[in-house]
């Protein structure tokens, strides 16, 4: 029984994790479809559009950190205040995990011949299923202004796929009757994309319109690796000591650049681009892809990603949407998508914000993504804003056949009507203003 807890344990560690192109988190954005180009609130604007920094008051100081240091017993603790994760595409490995589990549950109770070939078979089936994950954090520290507004900030992203690795020894040896502990492990191969920068933003009164221009300079590492993670009790303080190790790391200089145009106060234009000094960076790591198969080489492209919106903005309700003028960044496999999003914001009485919004890639290839949350701002000092993020056969799920029902891991892809819709990611955001 210890096998199955621990498998779950690192499926979950893995699946509480598609804002994949987007390459951060923002708890308000993305409750709102992912949008925020031309309505992000100016803490959080460096990493969307710079351009937005001087949407604060002056004499205002806005601060995110991605974690609150707190005394446990007299140990020094910390609560994580931005981070998001999310998952992709987990069915047919939460499936074949169930399947597994099914199994060895079987086994343990009655080893017998017919038991032991089940438990082989699904060790077979799940062996080279894959999981995608991206997980991140970020800071800021933002100075708004009516002249020179200036923030910095930084950001780390990381985007994984997970494969299971099942050991052909396991197989035979449930086949023979003899497994105990499992040698099998999940090969965790990705990208981790960091950004450390110094974000600027002014503004001025042209005849028709307010304008706002701003650029965000910044240090980039990125980071590729491939790592194994035993599927026994020391699996996870193994890859905790060892994973630093399998980092390939590449550094230099990027920009981040956006303009916004103000109209009567109410209604905004922007454009940004992000990553626009690096044109096409390839960067390559390499994953498992099954037994007796060569390991599959998975290409990372950092590419220039234009993105342009609008938004209707008032002291009670914010409506924004926005269209990625070129396709997605990412892997490969992921960098057809180009996607629209759309969110709402209702502001009630300054205390609750409650948030909805879709994200539709206008290439289809990926399922309607459907975001919704809220946020609470105490005498607007302390925001504490949440996002879950629900698609179609999504991790965990909620919805099937028009009724609510929490109906746990989502381990079979559903289609038509009576598909069942999951939350398949979430955000935590605590900043301040003051």
């Amino acid at each position: 029984m210890k096998r199955i807890f621990i498998i779950s344990a690192l499926t979950c560690a893995i699946a509480p994790t598609t804002f994949a192109s987007q390459l951060y988190f923002d708890a308000r954005n993305d409750a709102m479809g992912g949008a925020g180009v031309a309505s992000s609130d100016f803490v959080t604007a460096a990493f969307v559009n710079p351009a937005l920094l001087g949407q604060g008051k002056d004499n205002y100081i806005g601060l995110i950190l991605p974690a609150i240091p707190y005394s446990d017993n007299g140990n020094t603790r910390y609560a994580p205040t931005s981070f998001g994760a999310q998952t992709e595409t987990s069915d047919a490995f939460l499936g074949a995990l169930d399947n597994v589990k099914t199994a060895q549950n079987a086994y343990d109770n009655n080893k017998n011949p017919i038991t032991a070939a089940a438990y082989a078979n699904a060790l077979g089936n799940f062996d080279g299923q894959r999981m995608g994950a991206n997980v991140g954090t970020s800071f800021a520290i933002v100075l708004p202004s009516s002249a020179l507004s200036v923030a910095f900030f930084g950001n780390a992203y990381m985007t994984s796929v997970a494969t299971a690795k099942v050991s052909q020894n396991d197989i035979d040896s449930a086949n023979n009757q003899t497994l105990d502990d499992l040698d099998s492990k999940v090969n965790l191969a990705g990208v981790s994309v960091s950004d450390l920068g110094l974000a600027l933003s002014m503004n001025w009164d042209a005849r028709i319109a307010k304008v706002s221009i701003g650029i965000s300079p910044k240090y980039q590492r990125i980071d590729t690796y491939s790592y194994d993670i035993s599927i026994n009790d020391d699996g996870l303080r193994e890859f905790e000591d060892g994973f630093l190790d399998g980092l390939d790391k590449q550094s230099h200089f990027n920009l981040d650049a956006g303009i916004a145009f103000d109209f009567y106060d109410s209604f905004r234009v922007a454009v940004s681009g992000r990553n626009i000094l690096k044109k096409n960076l390839k960067v390559e790591t390499t994953a498992y892809k099954g037994i007796n198969q060569t390991d599959e080489k998975m290409v990372f492209t950092l590419a220039p990603l234009v993105t342009a919106g609008f938004a209707l903005h008032h002291d009670y309700a914010t409506l924004t949407a926005e269209m990625d003028l070129n396709d997605a960044i990412g892997f490969e496999s992921n960098r057809e998508s180009r996607y629209a999003r759309a969110g709402i914001e209702a502001n009630l009485f300054d205390f609750l914000q409650l948030r909805a919004g879709i994200r539709h890639d206008l290439n289809d290839v990926r399922e309607d993504l459907f975001t919704l949350g809220f946020g609470i701002s105490p005498m607007d000092l302390v925001h504490i804003d949440l996002a879950a993020t629900v698609s179609k056969n999504g991790a965990y799920g909620i919805y099937q056949d028009g009724k609510f029902n929490d109906s746990g891991l989502n381990s079979a892809r559903s289609t038509g009507d009576d598909a069942v819709y999951g939350i398949d990611g979430f955000v935590l955001q605590v900043s301040a203003k003051f």
